[in-house]
């Protein structure tokens, strides 16, 4: 058999797990989300071919490198490799991921929503008093801030409380429970983001007086291409924090 002929099946094969994964996505609305919500949705489109094509040259290797000559088996030995990728990248949990608090200077030209608090004296390693209360004045409550919530975490990782966002106009209040040690921002077509409370002073002004975080979501091509690849847990947009003037 042509060794042109076996790296095509072989190929193929390799392509075979993630045509089927994108067919899902397709089926299930994840495509739409995924190309609206860019500006350019060709560059999506482009992360999805250079997945493809990865899991093209990788079946296509395997079936040379074991130097088949049936077909079928060429095929089967090059949907293995891809698919275990696959498999390794969708069950992989996706925890909040850290961000830091930017200052002013880098500010957004607008927020998903803002967060506005009273910065006081630090005590110790604590970066915000107890019993801070937070205005929260959602910007997109008429579409994926429906789903943004606000979830407050203590020392041992374990949820203190937690806030769905008003979907209303209006600032809603919510209060930071005693011992809560990092926020967890989630929602809105966004990957999970945590915020460390005990680093947060440096980054706040060091006088007393209202403080407002802003709440931005930012479009990350990244994504698109982790989400290529296996990646279902992943989502189109990241989230950024950012002290306001």
């Amino acid at each position: 058999m042509s060794r042109v002929v076996i790296a095509m099946v072989g190929g193929f094969g390799g392509t075979a797990p993630s045509l089927v994964d994108k067919a899902q996505a397709l089926y299930s609305g994840d495509v739409e989300k995924w190309l609206t919500s860019t500006a350019n949705p060709w560059i999506s489109v482009a992360c999805a071919l250079g997945a493809i094509t990865v899991f093209f040259v990788i079946g296509a290797a395997i079936a040379l490198i074991y130097r088949e000559q049936q077909l079928q088996k060429a095929l089967l030995l090059g949907i293995g490799a891809p698919a275990l990728i696959m498999a390794a990248a969708q069950g992989s949990s996706v925890s909040p991921k850290p961000i830091e608090v930017r200052p002013a200077e880098v500010r957004p030209i607008s927020g998903l929503f803002s967060i506005t608090g009273v910065a006081y004296a630090q005590d110790g390693n604590r970066s915000l008093p107890p019993r801070v209360e937070l205005r929260v004045s959602p910007g997109w409550t008429a579409g994926e801030c429906q789903t943004c919530d606000i979830k407050f975490l203590g020392g041992d990782g374990q949820i203190i409380a937690s806030e769905p966002l008003p979907a209303s106009p209006a600032p809603g209040a919510v209060n930071v429970p005693l011992g809560t040690e990092t926020i967890v921002l989630s929602g809105a077509n966004a990957n999970s983001a945590a915020i460390d409370v005990r680093n947060l002073g440096t980054r706040l002004p060091q006088t007393q007086g209202p403080v407002t975080l802003d709440v931005n979501v930012n479009r990350s091509y990244w994504n698109d291409l982790s989400r290529s690849f296996g990646a279902k847990a992943v989502q189109p947009y990241d989230f950024s924090v950012d002290v306001a003037k």
